[in-house]
């Protein structure tokens, strides 16, 4: 995806159901994250939304003690 940031809360970039560049915005933000900060954004003229950023695991992984 192409970017050209022109705020935090707004982006331009591809969009696959357009087919071609289109303005992206952060909707309000249901998990609390910070101004900037949530994944989330969707497209200006169609809804489409996408994910960014990379992958948080949910809980720490265990690791098993060897002897």
């Amino acid at each position: 995806m192409t970017a050209l940031w022109s705020s935090a809360q707004c982006r331009s970039g591809h969009c696959a159901s357009c087919a071609g560049e289109r303005l992206f915005e952060q909707p309000v933000c249901a998990d609390e994250h910070e101004l900037g900060e949530c994944p989330e954004w969707a497209c200006v003229s169609c809804g489409h939304a996408v994910i960014l950023g990379s992958a948080q695991l949910a809980r720490p992984v265990r690791r098993l003690a060897t002897v």
